[in-house]
């Protein structure tokens, strides 16, 4: 494994402890939240690991890191989400992918 999917691995399993935890005491069953790793400012290459790693719900913010990110990783099963406000002129890109 390489250290960037160690360190990729190791902070998965934080966040996923952490929703156990928020779940367990709503009341809630675990499978009943979708985690959606937002990967602002990150590259594709830790998109393609956190696939790996069992993630299959990703965002971002920002359509022009997005769309590149998206083909990179269109051989992937991923479901990519936009968060935040979209822009009239960027409506066509995003729907393109997420």
């Amino acid at each position: 494994m390489t250290d960037r999917k160690a360190q990729l691995a190791a902070n998965l399993a934080q966040v996923e402890e952490r929703i156990t935890s928020a779940c367990t005491a709503a009341g809630r069953k675990r499978e009943e939240v979708t985690l959606i790793v937002v990967t602002k400012t990150y590259p594709a290459s830790d998109v393609r690991i956190l696939h790996e790693l069992g993630v299959r719900h990703v965002a971002e913010n920002r359509d022009q890191d997005a769309a590149p990110k998206a083909t990179a990783c269109a051989d992937l099963s991923l479901t990519w989400h936009f968060v935040g406000q979209l822009q009239t002129n960027k409506v066509r890109s995003v729907t393109s992918y997420a």
